[in-house]
């Protein structure tokens, strides 16, 4: 037997467990009238029943983790998450403009010194892009938060190192110290598992709106009700509100949890970097004539004893 404190831990308990005791708080009132004939026919327990929905909730959920985070960071369902990105794009130009204005001062109180780095630890939840002259920007490339802080990370490759991240993630981590894949994939599975539980606090939320919808046309009219639920109005409006604690909640957590994973991340980039420009050089597999070149202007950036981290890449980055 595992220790409890292990299981808790796991990542089945975290991907699976975690958002299918959320979603079984939520819909179990709604089916439970329907439950008891088959509780009563098969005698089955009420607490192995319990667990059942749970697993097979859970395992719902996570079997749509991809299509979650697409909508959690705005590529699906996108009128949900329009308004959140004006607010971003008009955050990042507030943050960039008060930055600027500060450090350009020659002398700053410290009320001024501790504004300017809340304004820098926001903006590292934002990417950057090389301009013309080689000089950063921060930017909002994705509408929502979470979008962004991902996206922070996934583009780290491509603006330090002219590589595209998204395309050669499963190599630079396959190049990466043991230890430190080890330690990204359990920060990435908690960040995940949070994303999972938060989904299910909104999906819980959503239903029981519904719900609450539907009991208010059953007293407008009798003839329209279909249905007849175990729950009533006061349990639909408190799972109501159960699901948009759960919903904020858990997505408030996620943010640092991705951002924690997000830094392991860059960690591995910069680790692995050495051994994959030698591997992009070294491959049998026809890659392309430019993107050898690129990657043999990677290897001697790399072996500069200066290494000063924007000359070299901006200029080659800009003749490219």
């Amino acid at each position: 037997m595992k220790p409890v404190e292990e299981a808790f831990a796991s990542e089945t308990f975290r991907r699976i467990v975690l958002p299918g005791i959320v979603l079984t708080i939520g819909i179990h009132p709604l089916i439970a009238r329907w439950a008891s004939p088959g509780i009563s026919l098969y005698g089955v327990d009420p607490a192995v029943l319990m667990v059942v929905e749970i697993i097979f909730l859970g395992m719902v959920a996570s079997s749509a983790i991809q299509w979650i985070y697409y909508v959690y960071e705005g590529f699906r369902i996108q009128w949900l998450t329009k308004p959140a990105g004006r607010l971003n794009q008009r955050r990042v130009r507030k943050l960039t403009e008060t930055r600027r204005e500060l450090a350009a001062l020659s002398s700053r109180s410290e009320s001024q010194d501790m504004e300017l780095n809340k304004a820098y630890e926001a903006l590292l939840d934002f990417p950057v892009r090389r301009q013309a002259d080689g000089s950063m920007e921060y930017f909002s490339e994705r509408p929502t938060r979470l979008g962004n802080i991902v996206a922070s990370y996934e583009l780290y490759p491509e603006s330090r190192y002219g590589v595209d991240g998204v395309f050669y993630w499963f190599h630079l981590l396959s190049l990466a110290p043991q230890e430190t894949r080890k330690e990204f994939a359990e920060k990435y599975g908690f960040a995940e598992s949070l994303i999972l539980a938060s989904f299910s606090g909104a999906i819980v939320a959503v239903l029981h709106a519904v719900t609450l919808a539907g009991f208010g046309i059953g007293r407008i009219s009798h003839r329209l009700v279909f249905v007849v639920l175990g729950a009533g109005p006061k349990a639909s409006a408190f799972l109501l509100v159960f699901g948009i604690v759960m919903w904020l909640l858990f997505y408030a957590a996620a943010l640092p949890a991705h951002r924690e994973a997000g830094k392991i991340f860059q960690c591995m980039v910069d680790t692995a970097m050495p051994s994959f420009a030698k591997w992009l050089t070294e491959v049998k597999v026809p890659i392309g004539e430019i993107t050898a070149q690129q990657f043999e202007r990677v290897e001697r950036y790399l072996k500069e004893p200066s290494n000063p981290g924007s000359e070299w890449v901006s200029q080659e980055l800009v003749d490219e």
